[in-house]
């Protein structure tokens, strides 16, 4: 479980909690962070969110997170689609970024390392037309 806990003394009160807000405590559990890293892994990367498996560490003013999905690839039958596609190292690499990006901003604080594992392709659904 996560927790912040803000000065006790009153003349700091209004630097960490902000004007007008108390001092305390505010304690958000492990399975929400990991949930919300799962959500923002998914739709960074494009796949579904069932199929994100993210590993959160938390400590006071920082996060870990590794996150392991498969990747989302053209079918390979579309030639145009393969061609245009960014290719996977770079496209990880950026989603990695915005993933760390993402979760610093939603979970309020520093997520000093994003750790991405693809662990296997997600080719797009066919569809069959009748």
């Amino acid at each position: 479980m996560t927790t912040i806990t803000a000065p006790t003394r009153a003349d700091n009160r209004t630097a960490v909690a902000g004007p007008g807000l108390p001092a305390g405590r505010v304690t958000i559990a492990d399975r929400v962070l990991q949930k919300t890293a799962e959500r923002a892994a998914a739709e960074t990367i494009g796949v579904e969110q069932r199929s994100v498996r993210v590993e959160l560490v938390a400590a006071r003013d920082t996060a870990l997170v590794r996150v392991s999905a498969p990747w989302p690839v053209p079918a390979l039958d579309d030639t145009a689609a393969v061609r245009a596609a960014t290719p996977v190292l770079e496209a990880a690499t950026a989603a990695q970024s915005e993933i760390r990006r993402r979760l610093t901003r939603l979970f309020g604080r520093e997520v000093s390392r994003v750790d991405l594992t693809i662990s296997g392709a997600s080719a797009p659904q066919r569809k069959r037309v009748l």
